[in-house]
């Protein structure tokens, strides 16, 4: 009998300790050693501070981008997305009435060398709600801020061609852009890069380079260009108007950047004339196919052109790449 007692008062002091330690670990507020270093391995370093959390994740998910255009809401938008190793930004503005159910026609707005994004989505996106399109400002690499018209002219070389063919990409596949109504235009740097662009990929249905020149050679069309119309803005005391000649590159002036376009694009020699105002002189070169090729040149004008005149400029630019459509 004494020695069930024993076994039974031992057994009882042993309960007891396993409950005692099972409750000062559950009851300590302080955390253990263990979970200090894990928290100490999820806190970034100095330098991933300067990266937020979105961002890393954008880096990593290979869908990021259809994602971010998936959560499209009407209105303004930023996307920043990875593209051959550097992070891209975007400002996306859709229409008051944007829906995901229609197909919107798509306009690229391409800023200056030293630019932003933010500049030309402040002049093109209030024509979103009037022309019910969406407004997609794109930003070159920063701090250089220059588009890569060229290969090899830039200290920096950045693939901004396959850049804006992986947004269109994602654009069209994630139904929200119309495949036969995607245009672009853009300022000086932005403009050349039009050029580019208008020489090598086929996914634009007309293009509005602003300001600029063209560079020969490297943008005369090829074998490769598919017809496309074009409509070129400038002043006629733009440096660009006369084109310019170095040992870097040379640059045609605004009648023969014309030409070459009409010509390939078959063109007829005669253009038809009209005026919009007294400052602005629209000649608009056609094919039978339909295909155009327009200079609107403004008089008095430098490279920047003065604001009125700019904003009437603009509106002819739109209804010139609206009314255009892919030609397969």
């Amino acid at each position: 009998m004494k020695q069930l007692l024993l076994i039974c008062a031992v057994v009882a002091l042993v309960g007891c300790g396993k409950n005692q330690s099972v409750n000062t670990n559950e009851g300590n507020n302080t955390p253990e050693k263990p979970a200090k270093k894990t928290a100490e391995k999820e806190t970034p370093s100095k330098g991933e501070d300067k990266t937020s959390p979105s961002i890393v994740l954008e880096a990593k998910a290979p869908d990021t981008l259809a994602a971010q255009l998936a959560a499209l809401s009407p209105g303004i938008n930023e996307i920043k997305v990875e593209h051959d190793g550097r992070s891209r930004r975007l400002i996306v503005t859709a229409p008051k009435t944007f829906s995901r159910q229609n197909l919107y026609p798509i306009l690229f707005c391409f800023h200056g060398a030293g630019g932003k994004a933010d500049g030309p989505s402040k002049r093109w996106s209030p024509h979103t709600d009037k022309r019910d399109l969406i407004v997609i400002s794109a930003e070159a690499v920063q701090p250089l801020a220059k588009w890569n018209f060229r290969d090899k002219f830039h200290a920096e070389e950045h693939d901004d061609v396959g850049f804006i063919l992986k947004v269109v990409e994602a654009l069209v596949g994630s139904r929200i852009a119309d495949p036969k109504t995607i245009y672009a235009t853009g300022h000086s740097s932005g403009g050349l890069f039009c050029h580019r662009l208008a020489k090598e990929v086929a996914v634009f249905a007309a293009l509005s380079p602003m300001s600029c020149g063209m560079v020969k050679g490297a943008h005369d069309p090829d074998e490769k260009t598919k017809f496309v119309p074009i409509l070129q803005v400038i002043g006629d005391q733009d440096k660009s108007f006369n084109g310019s000649s170095n040992p870097k590159v040379t640059m045609y002036s605004a009648a023969k950047r014309i030409d070459v376009w009409r010509k390939f694009n078959r063109c007829g020699p005669d253009p038809v004339v009209i005026e919009k105002g007294k400052e602005i002189m629209v000649y608009t070169y056609a094919s039978q196919s339909g295909i155009e090729v327009v200079l609107c040149k403004v008089k008095d004008q430098g490279h920047i052109i003065r604001r009125d005149l700019r904003d009437i400029a603009d509106s002819l630019a739109l209804d010139f790449l609206l009314k255009h459509k892919k030609i397969k």
